[in-house]
């Protein structure tokens, strides 16, 4: 498939056509097959932030007439290297809902796995029940192919900045009691939100931001050191 492909762009047209209540799961699954490769303009700034504060690389369908093509294809080493999201709205006055929003771990895991969903072999396999029995878990830290270096930096920047993070860490942990088995952990601690377990949740949901919807996040238990896991 070409990395500029009109035909895809005129899919994602029809696509738009479609009311809202329409856009089911077969509707969803269209768009995500169309919408790599599909020929899009683009803004200037190219990148800005959403309602959410986080950087998204702005994309639109194109108005007639000729333009310079964007595609999340062309782009992908770029939007993740600047640790951004990406939207694509359906014009380029920005005057409707977008037509998809794509967060920093979405785009990471097209790039790992061909998949914006996230990683097809868990989704096609979950876990079983936990096990609330186990005892045993696994500490590592995660490799390259299961975090790359720029989630890894995009992470990072994100713990040193608005956390005020200033020596961010990261580990994985795995145990049959977990649900998912595998699960990345930081250092941040309930204990750093003065006991507040809904301020320290909604910091690791922030987090989530960052790494494919089959990935989960962590917090490091109060009790455990941080001496062993990977800097960021």
């Amino acid at each position: 498939m070409e990395t500029f492909d009109l035909e895809q762009t005129q899919r994602l047209a029809a696509l738009m056509a479609v009311p809202q209540e329409q856009r089911d799961d077969t509707w969803c699954a269209d768009f995500l097959r169309a919408v790599p490769n599909a020929s899009l303009a683009s803004f200037d700034p190219q990148i800005q932030k959403g309602p959410d504060t986080f950087p998204y690389f702005q994309l639109a369908l194109p108005d007639s007439g000729p333009f310079t093509p964007f595609s999340i294809v062309h782009l992908l080493n770029y939007v993740l290297q600047n640790g951004a999201g990406v939207v694509v709205h359906s014009n380029a006055k920005r005057d409707q809902p977008p037509l998809w929003v794509f967060s920093f771990g979405d785009i990471l895991s097209y790039s790992m796995f061909g998949d914006f969903r996230g990683d097809p072999k868990v989704i096609a396999n979950p876990d079983p029940p936990p096990n609330p029995n186990a005892r045993e878990i696994l500490r590592a830290s995660p490799n390259e192919s299961y975090l790359p270096a720029t989630a890894r930096a995009a992470i990072g920047r994100f713990m040193r900045g608005p956390f005020r993070r200033p020596s961010p860490k990261i580990g994985l942990v795995t145990s049959a009691s977990l649900r998912p088995q595998q699960s990345l952990m930081v250092n941040l601690r309930l204990k750093d939100y003065g006991g507040d377990q809904n301020k320290l949740g909604s910091a690791i949901r922030y987090l989530t931001w960052f790494v494919p919807k089959t990935y989960s996040i962590m917090a490091l238990p109060d009790d455990w050191p941080d001496s062993e896991m990977s800097p960021l």
